[in-house]
């Protein structure tokens, strides 16, 4: 088959479509006819280098298309099925191809009425924002939540299922005017809860939230951004605030929440949820994958059913060397409100 093939690490240029062997179907795995890809950071991260893999490989993680055939084992999916796949597991290749085969458990049906392009979208950011959203922060009704980063990917399907929690309030930060609008007018927030943080220092953030929550913080802070925005998380939150980031921290992060006499966590008792959702993939075995599917399927039911909308999605036609190199572009330049998507079919 045709894929899209990194053999060195550098630019977005480094792209080359190429042939590579035929995936097959073995036991407990589903072989996908691929249709349509998403774009994550991370996918950007590995053809940089900055998260090293061995080269030469596939790269890409989020996938719909058609079920071509299945293995040994596979009773949940026949041939012709519409599905959406994460590929952060095992798996023949990455998403950059023409077929791609993966377990059962990284597969589920499309939801009824999306297309291709949209379900390509549900994977890695959609289940990034569920784990954290349902799964780990636990939001009760008519709480203040704090979204850092809710312009991006996992943002855009954060606020959704947040407002889905039915949060009393949320506020989110901006980085500039593409940011602002985007939450503004696509993700429906109030504007005068809005903070455009690249205009104040962290500490006039901190005291906007104050004055936003009446002194209380918040009781739940999102961190899609990590850095300074991280930081904002700790100190925004409220007692028994809870904080829940996606973004790991390079070594010598200035930034200490263990000594009770400095920490800005410690003294309010908060709790601090850490969001990988490939942990258990690449460090789990099978019994350890069914987390994926429920939350793949529980996602899938709040899509079809209305109950959360997605997120912006901006398609850049067929996916050629071109297209791939101008979505990780975009994507690493920060030029992205929502999703990229890709047709491949």
């Amino acid at each position: 088959m045709k894929a899209m093939v990194t053999e060195k690490f550098g630019g977005p240029e480094n792209f080359s479509w190429k042939d590579w062997p035929d995936p097959q179907a073995t036991p407990g795995e589903v072989l996908i006819r691929i249709q349509a890809v998403s774009i994550n950071p991370v996918d950007y991260k590995m053809r940089s280098g900055r998260l090293p893999i061995p080269l030469p490989d596939v790269l890409g993680r989020d996938v719909a298309g058609t079920v071509e055939t299945v293995g040994e084992g596979v009773s949940e999916f026949k041939a012709g099925d519409e599905v959406f796949a994460v590929l952060f597991g095992p798996r023949s290749n990455g998403a950059y191809a023409k077929y791609v085969s993966t377990p059962a458990p990284f597969v589920c049906l499309k939801p009824k009425g999306l297309s291709y392009q949209q379900a390509a979208c549900l994977g890695v950011a959609g289940m990034t924002a569920y784990d954290a959203v349902v799964n780990k922060a636990g939001i009760q009704s008519g709480e203040t939540i704090l979204v850092a980063g809710g312009a991006g990917g996992v943002g855009s399907f954060a606020i959704p299922l947040i407002q889905n929690c039915a949060a009393g309030s949320i506020i989110a930060t901006a980085g500039g005017d593409a940011s602002f609008n985007h939450l503004v007018n696509t993700m429906g927030l109030a504007a005068d809860r809005i903070i455009r943080y690249r205009e104040f220092t962290r500490e006039q953030i901190e005291n906007r939230v104050r004055e936003l929550t009446d002194g209380h913080g918040v009781a739940v802070a999102f961190d899609f951004v990590g850095g300074e925005m991280k930081k904002l998380c700790f100190n925004a939150a409220g007692f028994d605030g809870r904080i829940v980031s996606i973004v790991e921290e390079p070594p010598g992060f200035d930034f200490n929440i263990w000594r009770a006499d400095i920490s800005p966590f410690f003294a309010k008792s908060g709790t601090y949820h850490f969001v990988a959702l490939s942990a258990r993939a690449r460090n789990g075995a099978p019994p350890d994958w069914a987390v994926y599917p429920q939350i793949m399927r529980n996602l899938a039911s709040l899509v079809e059913t209305k109950k959360v909308s997605l997120p912006k999605a901006t398609e850049l036609g067929q996916m050629t060397e071109e297209s791939l190199s101008r979505a990780h572009a975009l994507l690493e330049a920060g030029q992205v409100k929502g999703k990229l998507v890709l047709k491949v079919g």
